[in-house]
C-alpha cells in the first residue's frame, strides 16, 4: 500500500493532479492523484514530497518560492513552479500554509472548477473526481489567480530568453558567423 524502503522516491510530474494528505495512525501520508484519476498512497508527507520534487528537477524550495515571490508579491501560500519542459511549467497551488502536514497541494491544469461547500470548499478534477478543502472559494480564488500570474511571468520569461537572446537565429552558427 505505501512506498516501503526499496522504490524509488515519488516524483511530482506533469501527470500529478493532487497531493493530498491521509492521516493514519497520527502518521501522515500522501494520496498522489495524477490527471486520470489513478491514485498511490506514498509514504511521506505532501511537502517532503514537493521540496523532493524541486530539488530533484534541480531548484530548490525556497529557491522556487523565491521566483514566487519574485513574480507574485511576498504573500502568504504562494504557488510554486515545480520544473519546466519545453516552456510548459509545471505549477502547485498550496491550500494551507506549505508546510503544514495537512496542505493539499493542486497542479494548476487540476483544478476543473470549485465552489463553495460545508467546512470549505470543493475542487473538481478534470477526471470528475472532487476534493473538499477546508478554505474558502475566496481563497481558491485567489490561490488560482495567483498560480496564473505565476505562470504568465514564467512565459514571459521563457520568451525573453528566445526573442531576446544576444543571437536571435535558430540557424545553427559556425565560427565563421561570428567571426566573419
Amino acid at each position: 500500500m505505501f512506498n516501503n524502503k526499496d522504490e524509488k522516491p515519488f516524483l511530482v510530474s506533469f501527470d500529478t493532479a493532487v497531493l493530498q494528505p491521509v492521516v493514519i495512525n497520527n502518521k501522515v501520508f500522501t494520496k498522489a492523484i495524477s490527471y486520470s484519476g489513478e491514485s498511490k498512497m506514498i509514504g511521506k508527507k505532501p511537502y517532503d514530497i514537493v521540496r523532493y520534487s524541486c530539488s530533484y528537477y534541480g531548484s530548490s524550495f525556497q529557491q522556487s518560492t523565491k521566483l514566487s515571490k519574485e513574480a507574485i508579491g511576498n504573500y502568504l501560500k504562494l504557488p510554486i513552479l515545480i520544473a519546466h519542459d519545453f516552456g510548459s511549467p509545471c505549477i502547485l497551488i498550496p491550500i494551507l500554509s506549505p508546510k503544514s502536514d495537512l496542505n493539499t497541494w493542486f497542479s494548476l491544469g487540476a483544478i476543473e472548477s470549485f465552489y463553495p461547500s460545508e467546512g470549505g470548499c470543493t475542487i473538481a478534477l478534470p477526471n470528475g473526481q472532487t476534493i473538499q478543502v477546508p478554505s474558502s472559494s475566496n481563497t481558491i480564488s485567489r490561490q488560482v489567480g495567483f498560480a496564473n500570474i505565476l505562470n504568465m511571468h514564467f512565459l514571459k520569461r521563457m520568451s525573453h530568453l528566445v526573442n531576446n537572446g544576444f543571437i536571435t537565429s535558430r540557424k545553427p552558427l559556425f565560427q565563421k558567423d561570428l567571426f566573419g
